[in-house]
């Protein structure tokens, strides 16, 4: 029992005189080292008594306030004990590529020497995870894992992960995968592939940018074909209105846009000729280029918008009208600063 108190005195011994011997601590405040001692005291007490969540916070508040090598060991150690061992691998890997102050230091020499000990024995019992995307949209989706983002350039490389349960889930614009839960085990490894479908409700085709034509037949017989030809060409012309107003109000958006980049380009240079620096020059020529796309997108969405309007005009016009087996077809045109739309009715 003796020998076990004399140990864990020796370890707070070691702790406070680390605080001391931080060479970014020659700069700091006598508050900030009483505090810092204060921290790794409280910390290497709650190591002992296996609190190890307390233990991580006590040394990480002392670490914040002045540098040492032994706060980030039991650091280490204790999220070793909660199951950690990603962040305990990376903290260990910090102590040993600490360099060495002009005047070589026995508390850093001995520090560097329990983490390459302690790491050796760390990194067997790291899991490894790849993550792989199949299907519509793979390229830009957004992967999860434990609902924490996976950055992009981590997906399809093996990755350290800790061991035990965890979930990963891929999402996309209108597409989505299943969740995939994965058990690992210490030093285990695992492929997951996450196949993105179609979200419910939502097609993965991208709409299209350009007007198509619009046709609406009707083959029932008269007497009923006149009060079916009628509704169909209504519902066709609410149809259509929804496409304009979507249309013009795409439209309306990147126009504003465009208006927002010329003012801001404008901005940096009011008056000719002006002095701007290469990168306020280039960020100019720039801003001018994210116009110009805006604009194009602009009259894109208006066209399609007033095609949109055009058309829903026409068939609730037509839709008024009773004929007999008739057929109608419309098809939206498009001149050079001009639309409209024809068709035979």
């Amino acid at each position: 029992m003796a020998i076990v108190q004399a140990a864990k005195t020796a370890a707070v011994g070691l702790l406070l005189s680390a605080v001391l011997w931080a060479p970014t601590a020659l700069g700091t405040s006598e508050e900030d080292t009483s505090g810092a001692r204060a921290a790794a005291t409280q910390g290497a007490t709650a190591f002992d008594q296996k609190r190890w969540a307390d233990a991580v916070d006590l040394f990480t508040r002392a670490e914040s306030l002045v540098h040492s090598p032994v706060h980030l060991l039991f650091k280490a150690r204790a999220l070793v004990q909660l199951g950690q061992l990603v962040k305990a691998h990376e903290t260990y890997v910090a102590i040993t590529r600490e360099p060495q102050p002009a005047t070589p230091s026995p508390v850093l020499s001995n520090a560097q020497e329990a983490a390459r000990t302690e790491l050796a024995a760390l990194e067997p019992r790291l899991a490894n995870v790849t993550i792989k995307l199949q299907g519509p949209g793979a390229a830009d989706a957004t992967v999860t894992m434990d609902g924490v983002k996976v950055p992009a350039a981590l997906v399809g490389l093996a990755r350290p992960v800790d061991p035990g349960q965890h979930q990963f889930q891929a999402t996309g614009a209108g597409v989505q995968s299943a969740v995939a839960s994965v058990s690992l085990n210490e030093g285990g490894a695992s492929v997951v592939t996450l196949e993105l479908q179609p979200a419910a409700g939502v097609s993965a085709a991208p709409p299209s940018a350009a007007p198509t034509p619009v046709t609406a037949p009707n083959t029932a017989a008269p007497p009923p074909a006149e009060s079916a030809h009628g509704s169909g060409l209504r519902v066709g012309s609410y149809v259509a209105f929804g496409v304009g107003a979507v249309g013009l109000a795409v439209g309306t958006v990147f126009a504003l846009s465009a208006k927002s980049k010329y003012d801001d380009a404008n901005a940096l240079c009011p008056s000719f000729p002006c002095d701007l620096t290469r990168a306020q020059s280039d960020h100019r020529t720039q801003l001018g280029k994210d116009g110009d796309s805006a604009k194009s997108l602009s009259l894109v969405g208006f066209i399609v918008g007033g095609v949109g309007v055009a058309t829903g005009a026409t068939l609730f016009v037509l839709s008024n009208h009773k004929t007999e087996a008739a057929t109608v077809e419309l098809r939206p045109w498009l001149g050079l600063g001009s639309l409209g739309v024809d068709g035979r009715f």
